[in-house]
């Protein structure tokens, strides 16, 4: 069957076809309860998309014989005996909305602060060392910002590790009766990244024997990394698909170019070549004038509008007038929705009822459900 774009067809109202998402991150989570009172509330002021973290700290948070099979762990250790995808699709499947698997860590499979395993930088370590991500001095080790504490990368153009995360990401498409999967962090964490000896040998054996570029700004060493990324994800695309034609694929980057030049991620060419059926850049600003101009300078940089959905930050602003004009600000443009970063935020501002009383007082259909996709 010819694969046929998922988000094209949206009505004229803003009502027949609107993402209204919002991610919902561990700590609503804690409870099968919790998780349940979440999307109820979720529903009750008329969202309809609830983007669920499934893979954090480097543990899957649904039973997963493909993390098994390199790990002897089937689950993240405070969710034993759960499977937050299924209670997430039980809860809310009967009220209309889309329970979305959110990949949260993406190449993150492991955090020195959480169950870090013998090698203390995360469980498939233990057993795959040759998969992790150097920095040009060989360390491993990448600084989260605000702790102590290190995440530890799966080396992203390593063929091996690719082929785990979407064997990953295959499991969940077949075991799951879900419309999409938002596969994020499919970035470098910092420009000094990639120079494992994996990654080092598949780049030499495409530029005639040389070694990566000591200087991490290279351009050509970035767009290579950037080129590695993009072919990641639409490999990626193409195995979920082919278990379902449409499921769709998404993720959350940082803003271009910003992207690019830091991380080595070009989101606007994963649009360009159908890797991806929309995309929710983190247009994490405070104040309406400056979510404009990032909006607009993203909107800059693309041929095709129609699968821009951009992320907001309501813990940014802390104003749910301001989250209320960026929405309306998104439409203005003709956008197909909104992706809000975060649950909790929208509850501790007030924001969540705001929204209901106003511009999400009516229901919304998503985007890419349509009759003949029931």
């Amino acid at each position: 069957m010819r694969l046929i774009s998922l988000i094209l067809c949206l009505a004229a109202s803003a009502f027949a076809g609107e993402l209204r998402g919002v991610w919902v991150a561990r700590d609503s989570l804690t409870t099968p309860e919790a998780l349940k009172q979440t999307i109820e509330r979720l529903a009750e002021a008329n969202f309809n998309a609830v983007f669920v973290n499934v893979w954090s700290r480097g543990y899957p948070l649904w039973p997963s014989k493909v993390f098994e099979r390199e790990t002897g762990l089937t689950i993240d250790p405070e969710f034993r005996g759960r499977d937050v995808m299924a209670e997430c699709l039980e809860y809310a499947t009967p009220l209309g909305l889309a329970c979305i698997p959110w990949v949260e860590y993406g190449f993150v499979a492991g955090y020195s602060g959480y169950y870090p395993g013998e090698s203390r930088k995360g469980p498939i370590f233990d057993r795959h060392p040759e998969w992790l991500a150097k920095t040009k001095a060989g360390v491993d080790a990448f600084p989260v910002s605000g702790t102590r504490e290190n995440f530890y990368w799966l080396a992203h153009a390593n063929p091996e590790a690719q082929s785990w995360l979407i064997d990953l990401m295959v499991e969940l498409a077949t075991n799951y009766k879900i419309d999409s999967i938002e596969f994020d962090r499919a970035r470098y964490p910092q420009l000094d990244c990639g120079y494992d000896d994996v990654t080092r040998a598949i780049y030499a054996r495409e530029n005639d024997g040389k070694e990566p570029p000591s200087n991490v700004e290279d351009r050509q060493w970035k767009l290579w990394r950037a080129r590695k990324l993009s072919d990641f994800v639409k490999t990626l695309s193409q195995h979920v698909k082919a278990v379902d034609w449409r499921i769709t694929l998404t993720n959350a980057p940082i803003t271009y170019p910003y992207g690019l030049e830091t991380f080595a991620q070009d989101y606007p060419a994963w649009l360009k070549e159908n890797a991806v059926d929309f995309i929710s850049p983190q247009i994490y600003r405070a104040d309406l004038a400056t979510y404009i101009r990032e909006l607009d300078n993203n909107i800059r940089f693309l041929t095709d509008t129609s699968r821009l959905v951009p992320g907001i930050d309501i813990t940014n602003s802390k104003s749910p007038e301001v989250l209320i004009q960026m929405i309306e600000a998104t439409r203005a443009r003709k956008l197909p929705g909104v992706v809000i970063w975060y649950y909790s935020g929208l509850v501790s501002t007030g924001a969540l009822e705001k929204l209901k009383e106003t511009i999400f007082a009516e229901k919304a259909s998503l985007p890419w459900r349509s009759s003949q996709l029931q």
